[in-house]
């Protein structure tokens, strides 16, 4: 059953989206390919919508006051570019092919989101959780006081690029072996098994 106070939230959400002439986001919707440039979201309840290829240029998806909610949201190929995720959930949300550029990501919750070959530019991650998120090809260069944010149990591979000094494996992060590496390993290990064997005499 839906809580009283979900509900508030939401009719506020749509209130201020309403006032201010913005697209309504509501949860498990499509808004692929919209345009919601300029506008305020903060407070927002986008859980398990689709916002593929939309764009967010300087768009409040979540504030300090008015914390918005995007858990499992597909914002691949989304331009975030000067968007405001701050303090908001977006736990399994996938980002893939996403444009970050002067994003405000702090003290927002990435659990399990997906990043793989994003490039992170000129963000501040101060107090943000990545906590099983994956960055597989990811260029996290641009990422400022990463020092200060989770990283536990993140993935990464060999494609992935970090800023100056931060160390994955320190950062508890986890490295994902290339597909072909391990196989390669498998059937060289295979081979001598099927060919290193020695020779039994009739």
């Amino acid at each position: 059953m839906t809580s009283p106070r979900f509900l508030v939230a939401l009719a506020t959400a749509l209130l201020l989206a309403a006032g201010a002439g913005a697209t309504p986001i509501t949860p498990s919707t499509d808004l692929s390919f919209t345009i919601h440039d300029g506008e305020n979201h903060a407070g927002s309840t986008g859980s398990n919508s689709l916002f593929i290829s939309a764009s967010f240029v300087g768009t409040t998806l979540s504030s300090v006051p008015s914390p918005g909610t995007f858990l499992s949201a597909d914002f691949s190929l989304a331009n975030l570019t000067s968007a405001i995720l701050r303090n908001g959930d977006y736990s399994g949300a996938i980002f893939t092919g996403a444009t970050f550029s002067a994003t405000q990501m702090r003290d927002a919750n990435f659990t399990g989101a997906v990043f793989d070959g994003v490039t992170l530019n000129a963000l501040n991650v101060r107090g943000s959780n990545f906590g099983g998120a994956s960055f597989l090809g990811a260029d996290l260069t641009g990422a400022t006081n990463w020092s200060l944010a989770t990283w536990t149990g993140a993935l990464y591979d060999a494609g992935t690029v970090f800023a100056v000094g931060f160390d994955p494996v320190a950062e508890g992060m986890i490295l994902v072996a290339e597909p072909r590496s391990a196989l390669l390993m498998g059937l060289g290990l295979l081979g001598l098994g099927v060919f290193g064997s020695p020779r039994r005499s009739s």
